[in-house]
């Protein structure tokens, strides 16, 4: 089988950038954590951010087993390599009640990321409201974070993260309730953060041990 970086290739996305850290692009990073996903019989995968398609047949080609949901403020205008297992809603990532129906529409996922509008205050929105759906042994990824950055920002659209004390806020907020959880039992509320990964370029968490 083909990995995740290769496919990427093929396909077009850029999500084989190489980090100027590390020499890895993203899908390195992905093949090595989401190989564990293999086992499963059936995925539930959904992307934020779209357009074009081309992480869209990576993730179908790389995951036969794997239904996609992709969501995007675009129409669909291009071609997946298996359509039986691709379900596509053209939706504004602020909007936060059709993100809700598209989340409880498929009940649950074992992998989603957001590549969407890479503003703080969308994917952190967009976070609360699907973070739920995520299933024990998942990963909610969260892309591109560089564009939260001043240094990067000043000539970009995503300008307004300013000097991302909002993307700082969130994490430290995210962190206390990961050790608060030694403390005190939060798996009945469904912000329930096991971990967080940081990687150049985009952080992972997870609700357990995967």
């Amino acid at each position: 089988m083909a990995k995740l970086h290769e496919l990427g290739i093929k396909y077009g996305t850029d999500k084989t950038a190489i980090s100027a850290s590390g020499d890895l692009s993203y899908l390195h990073i992905y093949e090595h954590l989401f190989s564990t996903l293999d086992q499963y019989k059936e995925l539930k995968i959904l992307e934020i951010g779209v357009r074009g398609g081309n992480s869209i047949n990576m993730w179908l080609e790389r995951f036969p087993n794997a239904t996609v949901v992709g969501i995007d403020i675009c129409e669909c205008d291009f071609e997946v390599i298996d359509p039986d297992r691709f379900i596509f809603y053209q939706a504004d990532q602020k909007d936060l009640k059709k993100l809700g129906e598209i989340g409880l529409a498929h009940k649950s996922y074992d992998l989603i990321i957001d590549d969407g509008s890479h503003l703080i205050s969308d994917y952190i929105e967009s976070f609360y409201v699907l973070y739920p759906f995520l299933r024990r042994t998942g990963y909610y990824v969260i892309e591109d974070l560089y564009n939260n950055y001043a240094e990067w920002n000043l000539t970009r659209t995503t300008r307004p993260n300013g000097d991302g004390s909002a993307f700082n806020e969130f994490q430290n907020f995210v962190t206390k309730s990961i050790h608060l959880g030694r403390a005190f039992d939060q798996t009945k509320s469904n912000f329930n953060v096991f971990s967080i990964h940081q990687y150049p370029g985009f952080m992972i968490l997870n609700k357990g041990l995967v």
